[in-house]
């Protein structure tokens, strides 16, 4: 019977059998809401237009954040649902976009003591022009620590 709940539920992209999974294909009503423009809390203005770029390439984005002092990550970062080949298929979106894409990973969470995930994350050169950029410039951190 758990084979055929876990074969089932394949069909449906969820797995029910594992709770602990995501979803393996974007959800529909979360891309719709996305292409609505529809967030809750509202997006960082540092990682807006990426978000946006993914999402009307058809990538289900969950979380983002522009990234910095006092934010989440470090540097910009959107994470997004989907199977092996999603991302590779976000990159390409990400690169026919312009997008200035640092690095691709899948991850997995541990919640509670429980493997959860996997899922994709997708980090950002920052803008130039930002303070995040001066940050990361180590060469200026250096010569400043020798001052």
């Amino acid at each position: 019977m758990q084979t055929q709940n876990h074969q089932q539920s394949r069909e449906h992209q969820k797995c029910t059998y594992c709770p602990s999974r995501t979803p393996l294909r974007p959800d529909p009503d979360a891309l719709q809401r996305g292409q609505q423009l529809q967030f809750e809390p509202p997006l960082d203005e540092g990682i807006r237009d990426i978000v946006l770029a993914l999402i009307a390439g058809g990538v289900e984005t969950f979380e983002s954040c522009e990234g910095g002092s006092g934010h989440s990550f470090p540097e910009p970062t959107v994470r997004f649902e989907g199977a092996a080949s999603e991302g590779l298929r976000a990159m390409s979106v990400a690169l026919a976009n312009g997008l200035p894409v640092f690095r691709l990973r899948r991850v997995w969470g541990i919640i509670d003591g429980a493997i959860h995930g996997p899922w994709w994350e997708m980090t950002f050169d920052p803008p130039k022009d930002s303070p995040l950029w001066v940050e990361r410039n180590t060469a200026a951190r250096c010569a400043a620590v020798t001052d």
